[in-house]
């Protein structure tokens, strides 16, 4: 299989998410869009997660950053809190195609009460990119629920992982596990890459960084950091140091 859309000639990939507030507010850092997609390109961000309203009107301001639409919308949420609510799939591959790009995401709650119509949806949009020679990230996620009582335990995230690639995914986004090293199983069970969610804003940035290192020891592709990028105090510095932690240096966070 080609080298997915969304990631760098080196096999790795920096991804930026900056969807959030499609459906959370406030997202502090958020507030000028056209300032943070400028300074993503500027680090050499690989790509970037985006509404559909973002990449159009801001479109210009990509450069050399890949866009990644977001297909699916779910209930506004305020108070910067995620509770669980559906997903629905909203704008398609022709809305893609006008916006001028080649990769789209969707979102997967495993063990949510609706998880078997989102799989369906996923499985249909796996095909069509195959068809029209879209790159597909399929972020597949477990959540706390009967199913997975932990959701971070690497368990969770083979399970995520492979349920994706058998969809027909070409790239994964999913939770870092505890251990983050722990991604290993997960990379080896699916044979496409993998890439991890920033999660919520680190305590300890140093400790965040060799968790990241480990995993991409672990073979992970790369990171799809949102909070932790933008909501930084210096967004334009965390994504550069982040670029520079994946493509350059990622022993340096586990042996500083």
């Amino acid at each position: 299989m080609k080298t997915p859309a969304c990631i760098g000639p080196d096999g790795r990939t920096v991804i930026i998410a900056i969807d959030h507030s499609l459906y959370s507010w406030p997202c502090r850092g958020l507030e000028d869009r056209a300032a943070i997609i400028s300074a993503a390109d500027a680090a050499g961000v690989d790509a970037m997660i985006a509404s559909y309203g973002t990449i159009r009107d801001f479109r210009k301001l990509f450069g050399q950053v890949k866009p990644i639409l977001k297909l699916d919308i779910t209930s506004l949420s305020l108070g910067g809190h995620y509770p669980l609510t559906e997903y629905v799939m909203t704008y398609t591959l022709d809305d893609a195609e006008r916006l001028g790009v080649s990769t789209v995401l969707n979102y997967i709650q495993l063990g949510a009460p609706f998880e078997l119509e989102a799989l369906r949806q996923s499985g249909k949009l796996a095909a069509e990119c195959d068809r029209r020679g879209f790159t597909y990230l399929c972020e597949i996620m477990p959540i706390e629920s009967t199913m997975f009582p932990d959701p971070e335990a690497p368990e969770a995230m083979v399970a995520a992982c492979r349920t994706g690639q058998e969809l027909g995914a070409h790239v994964i986004k999913t939770t870092m596990p505890v251990p983050s090293s722990a991604i290993a199983e997960a990379v080896s069970a699916c044979d496409i890459p993998v890439v991890l969610a920033g999660g919520a804003p680190a305590k300890d940035p140093k400790a965040y960084d060799t968790a990241i290192a480990a995993a991409l020891a672990g073979g992970v592709a790369g990171v799809a950091i949102g909070r932790n990028a933008w909501g930084a105090s210096d967004p334009a510095r965390a994504m550069k140091r982040f670029c520079r932690l994946v493509h350059e240096a990622p022993q340096e966070a586990l042996t500083a």
